[in-house]
């Protein structure tokens, strides 16, 4: 299963119909997990940039709204997952 996100810096496509017009030109970004794309999708919105769409081979369609509305319910969650296993003191697991 593979999620493309298509994504953009801010002043290149600051319109959905911008969006939809460069769409074809654009890269999309392709990761094997929904949760993934979203955290990936998370990091673009904190840098300033504009996560456009999210489209899943199981016909997943995450728009604009619907991946921030996503975004805002479970970026505890998904912030969460991403961190790296500690120890009891909160220092990373020791290499062999």
């Amino acid at each position: 299963m593979t999620y493309r996100l298509w994504w953009t810096v801010g002043y290149t496509c600051t319109s959905e119909r911008q969006f939809l017009a460069a769409k074809p030109r654009l890269q999309p970004a392709v990761y094997e997990m929904l949760d993934d794309a979203l955290r990936r999708a998370a990091q673009v919105g904190r840098a300033g940039g504009v996560a456009w769409l999210i489209e899943g081979d199981d016909k997943t369609r995450l728009e604009r709204g619907s991946i921030e509305t996503t975004l805002r319910k479970r970026a505890q969650e998904l912030e969460m997952q991403a961190q790296p296993e500690t120890d009891r003191r909160g220092r990373p697991p020791r290499r062999e």
